[in-house]
């Protein structure tokens, strides 16, 4: 989910939110990493104990928007549903050629109560309105409750399985070399000529969806000591979570609460102008950084200098010992 989306859900929308104490208007949805175009080919969120469910969004090379980050909004069946307790799942890796499955047991009283602690919050506006499938190579699968919040359920290991591209995209390949052509095309379609170079280049980063989930004790600070006072602000963090309302001043004790690292957030420089700054990571800068720092359940900082113009703003992270700056983080 973007900035403005976020921005979006704060401004009303008109989805209406059930009175049942076990069902709920819900969506399922999906994404999947950038630059590691995949495919759902079929997949279901059954219902609670029973043998039907609601369909995922299938077909169509996922590939832009990112982990986390839904990409369909299919409003199909009652708009009281009962929440799921099982999914299962076929997908595709365009970068490996290789076909996915998995079914998975879903942790339903925790869906179901983390459904009901944000029940009240707004008639018109539910707080959580869509249940979302995040697929990557390597078979990870991830499932998060998405709406004003997204919050990570379920983390999980699909089995690669032979399925022919035929029957698996439902096309009448006579050849190896038309599937090839295809698949080939595809990649083509999704990703400029120097994204498909690196990736032939570099291969692919196995595990990296579920390093995204390590969990570090950090805070943000500001360079000089000083405090913000801004209220808080939307955050997106490595894992595909999103928390609209992160201060950017944190309590020792909740400095100490371990969490994922982050993606990117939006903050308001206490001092230069009452712009608001959008911070990026580079994920793979930071992560080793804290991997480096945070090993031993040290508590590491994330320093930001504010600047003018943004792009000259600067970040370094530090425990009690030792300091990393931080050089491919982007301001906008």
């Amino acid at each position: 989910m973007g900035l403005f989306s976020v921005i979006n859900f704060f401004s009303g929308c008109g989805a209406a939110m059930t009175k049942s104490p076990t069902k709920f208007d819900w969506y399922a949805t999906e994404s999947a990493p950038k630059l590691y175009p995949m495919e759902i080919i079929r997949g279901t969120f059954f219902y609670k104990d029973q043998t039907e469910g609601l369909y995922i969004p299938s077909g169509g090379t996922l590939s832009k928007k990112g982990w986390g980050n839904n990409v369909s909004m299919h409003v199909v069946g009652p708009d009281e549903k009962p929440l799921p307790d099982k999914v299962n799942i076929i997908f595709y890796s365009y970068a490996e050629k290789q076909f996915y499955k998995g079914e998975f047991a879903l942790p339903y009283e925790k869906i179901l109560t983390t459904f009901r602690e944000h029940y009240p919050f707004d008639p018109e506006l539910p707080y959580f309105s869509a249940i979302q499938i995040g697929i990557a190579p390597g078979g990870a699968v991830a499932v998060w409750l998405d709406g004003l919040e997204i919050k990570e359920v379920f983390f999980g290991q699909a089995e690669k399985v032979t399925i022919s591209p035929s029957v698996g995209f439902n096309l009448p390949f006579d050849t190896k070399e038309e599937s090839d052509a295809y698949i080939e095309k595809q990649l083509v379609n999704v990703m400029t000529p120097e994204q498909l170079a690196a990736l032939k280049k570099n291969g692919i980063p196995f595990g990296t969806w579920a390093r995204y989930r390590n969990l570090y004790k950090w805070a943000p600070t500001y360079k000089d000591g000083l405090v913000p006072t801004d209220k808080p602000r939307p955050i997106w963090f490595l894992n595909g979570e999103l928390k609209p309302d992160m201060p950017m001043h944190l309590s020792e004790e909740a400095a100490n609460i371990p969490r994922p690292l982050p993606r990117k957030w939006v903050f308001r420089a206490p001092t230069i102008s009452r712009n608001l700054y959008l911070l990026e990571f580079e994920e793979f800068e930071l992560m080793a950084a804290f991997e480096k720092l945070g090993a031993k359940g040290e508590r590491v900082n994330i320093e930001i200098e504010p600047r003018e113009p943004r792009s000259a703003s600067q970040v370094r992270v530090y425990n009690s010992e030792e300091s990393i700056m931080l050089k491919q983080t982007k301001f906008e």
